[in-house]
């Protein structure tokens, strides 16, 4: 089989997919746009690349280590990271059947200092990759190899983290010494040394690639490997704001967080690192709403939407949950956006608009955006405020982290929320058909 096998696909077939067009190569493999003619949808096809010096222990290696992604992602189910559907051979062609991901840039296109994403839009991608690594974490898998050229980017502004062929998983034994894991650039200071990854290593690699987004340059960058090795294990990064001046100074306590020499010192899950990504929205949007915690206990201890919560559970929500104060007119969530939060209406009046129509108004007590949190899909309506009103905002983060029994107490109201809607659209419907 030779490279010129593996780029010119076209037209052919791996299995039962058929091959439709190149659209990515590397030194590992060749990613074709297929389509699988039983299911009716496209996929890419990921066709490992022959080891061009011809050596037969090598080739067996870089074998290993292409199947190694199809075995360690097909255990994660994640919307943030690609799925893995099949994995075969064909005529010595070995190759792996993916996600395909429409738009299919890499977060690497947009570390250059001239193409950077807007703030809001990188502090989403970033929200997104800490909870996919969360959920690898948990299922024991560590990624080793997280870099700007491994987190795909959606047409729809969605992350999806994808090459898993150097990380380590439960129950599969890792045929990849620390040596040859990882890209020297988004090394952990602990993966330098060559000793084992643990979780953290991936969230010291995702605080560079953060560090990238934000500025448009690498925080250890070096004139070759070994400056940049000692730069990671040695040095601490200029500051964002001599970089960037508009960036938030709570990024600044992320990436300190994320960049820790010392894997102890780091955020222990990506679940916390995603807590304080999620604050980050409110310095973009916002400016201070300030309220004593004594105050806001008062003006929600008697909202309907609280009344089966205990005390414990008000005082754990309040500590936790963001405050905003928003002018008549103001759009608080806008429709098709991707936003895992909800909001409780604390003061003042709200619209439910669809394509511009209003459908229903809020009062105080009222919640908006249980089914964007419960979902996790666009927004399918806006709110706009009809007065000057106060909301109190709760992410998915926040509501993982309160108790059992606060958690099914916020099922149960979304549940009684959602039957109210339905009944008022019923009704509209019914009027409408008694007009007719």
């Amino acid at each position: 089989m030779s490279v010129t096998d593996i780029d010119n696909l076209e037209g052919s077939t791996l299995g039962k997919y058929q091959i439709v067009r190149r659209i990515g190569a590397g030194n590992m493999a060749t990613v074709y746009m297929g389509h699988d003619p039983f299911i009716d949808r496209p996929v890419a096809v990921k066709v490992a690349r022959p080891d061009p010096t011809g050596d037969g222990e090598a080739s067996e290696f870089y074998k290993q280590l292409f199947f190694n992604e199809a075995q360690t992602a097909g255990l994660l189910k994640h919307p943030n990271i690609t799925a893995i559907y099949d994995a075969g051979v064909d005529r010595e062609h070995y190759y792996i059947v993916m996600e395909y991901v429409h738009g299919g840039d890499t977060l690497d296109r947009y570390t250059g200092i001239n193409e950077l994403l807007p703030l809001g839009t990188v502090t989403a991608l970033l929200y997104q990759c800490a909870m996919a690594l969360d959920y690898a974490h948990k299922k024991g898998v560590v990624h080793r190899d997280i870099k700007p050229r491994n987190i795909l980017l959606t047409e729809d502004r969605e992350a999806k983290i994808t090459d898993f062929g150097v990380a380590v998983a439960p129950g599969l034994h890792s045929r990849v010494s620390p040596q040859h894991a990882g890209s020297p650039l988004y090394m952990s200071p602990e993966q330098v040394r060559r000793e084992a990854p643990v979780s953290q290593s991936d969230l010291f690699s995702l605080g560079v690639v953060a560090y990238e987004l934000l500025t448009g340059r690498h925080p250890f960058h070096g004139e070759n490997i070994d400056a940049i090795e000692y730069r990671i294990q040695h040095t601490t990064p200029l500051p964002l704001r001599e970089l960037r001046g508009d960036v938030p100074q709570i990024y600044q306590r992320i990436i300190d967080k994320a960049l820790a020499k010392k894997a102890r010192n780091r955020y222990k899950s990506g679940l916390d690192m995603a807590g304080d990504i999620a604050l980050v929205f409110d310095f973009l949007k916002q400016p201070a709403f300030r309220l004593t915690q004594q105050e806001k206990y008062q003006q929600i201890e008697n909202l309907h939407f609280f009344r089966d919560f205990h005390d414990s559970d008000l005082w754990e929500l309040i500590n936790a949950a963001e405050w905003l104060r928003l002018a008549q007119d103001s759009e608080i969530v806008q429709e098709g956006q991707a936003e895992t939060a909800f909001y409780v209406l604390v003061a003042g009046e709200v619209a439910v608009r669809k394509s511009g129509r209003e459908i229903v108004r809020l009062y105080p007590g009222d919640c908006f955006g249980e089914m964007g949190l419960v979902s996790r899909r666009p927004r399918t309506a806006s709110i706009v405020a009809i007065t000057d009103i106060t909301v109190m905002k709760l992410r998915d983060v926040v509501v993982d982290r309160t108790s059992i029994n606060c958690q099914l107490k916020f099922q149960r109201r979304f549940l009684t929320a959602l039957i109210e809607r339905l009944e008022h659209a019923t009704e509209r419907i019914a009027t409408v058909d008694e007009d007719d």
